[in-house]
């Protein structure tokens, strides 16, 4: 490796790197029209993890540092060398300068463009529009490098998780109110696929279905967020709001349907035992 200069001389036009929802490297390459396709380049593990790494710390790092967690049962200089020799062949991929590595410029990160796309968001949350909310959504979709056990993945992975669920759950309000309901129930269903039992964004959920007419759909979420507590041992209490905050959403879902133990319970309601096994007669809401 040079100092103050890219690891080789090979051309790399626009790479594209992504490390959310999975790996995948992909370098645009030139066709005879003058257009430009990509294809998805080929890596060593090695080569996988010193460009994962470099993605996740987004800055120049020393070169030592980044060695010694990439290779920490590796001695200092052993490590160094392997890392250098990686380095030489990833290409203009990575830069090195004064001692420290960082990606080049040149390559976009989906992380970044996700972390941009979220900063810019919470500057001014009420124009959700101007702000690519599909792709927002769609970066949003996916795990931070799914399935690696390395010790330097799992904390990023878990700290990313956390700012993703929450940024959708605030996306599927927020869209909601700006009649994208569509995207708003897609930003709900990624949520409660990830934490089923967070209590929020599935009433968000519901309240994203009952704004687009999908009032069996809203229903639907409520009894699975019953039943699944109910799976778990945990019995709901007889008010509800201890699970959702009073929403103008719920009086839509008194709806004319018999009540077994260890199914919905609702507001004032509490089924213990087989022998209080009640069937609520018509004209009876359940949740009243």
């Amino acid at each position: 490796m040079s100092q103050s200069q890219p690891c080789s001389d090979v051309p790399v036009l626009r790479p594209r790197l992504r490390v959310l929802g999975s790996f995948e490297l992909r370098i645009p390459l030139a066709t005879g029209t003058g257009a430009t396709t990509t294809a998805t380049s080929p890596l060593e593990n090695d080569e996988r993890r010193v460009l994962a790494l470099l993605a996740l710390i987004a800055a120049p790092t020393a070169a030592r540092d980044l060695a010694r967690v990439l290779w920490p049962r590796l001695t200092g200089d052993v490590a160094l060398g392997t890392l250098a020799g990686v380095c030489d062949s990833l290409g203009d991929l990575v830069v090195a300068q004064d001692g420290t590595l960082r990606l080049s410029g040149e390559v976009s990160v989906d992380l970044a463009r996700a972390l941009e796309l979220l900063r810019a968001w919470e500057q001014a949350p009420s124009a959700v529009e101007s702000h690519a909310p599909d792709e927002l959504v769609e970066l949003l979709s996916g795990d931070l490098l799914p399935g690696w056990a390395e010790d330097w993945v799992r904390p990023e992975r878990e700290r990313f998780r956390r700012v993703r669920l929450h940024a959708l759950e605030s996306l599927c309000r927020r869209l909601t109110a700006a009649g994208r309901h569509e995207l708003a129930i897609r930003a709900g269903l990624l949520v409660v696929g990830a934490e089923p039992l967070r209590e929020g964004a599935r009433r968000a959920l519901i309240e994203a279905h009952l704004a687009a007419g999908n009032v069996s759909e809203a229903v639907h979420q409520y009894e699975l967020f019953v039943q699944t507590c109910a799976k778990l041992g945990l019995a709901p209490c007889a008010e509800f709001s201890a699970f959702f905050p009073p929403s103008p959403a719920w009086p839509v879902l008194r709806v004319r349907r018999p009540i077994h133990p260890g199914g919905a319970v609702g507001r004032g309601l509490r089924l213990d035992a087989p022998s209080r096994r009640t069937q609520v007669s018509a004209g009876t809401g359940v949740w009243g």
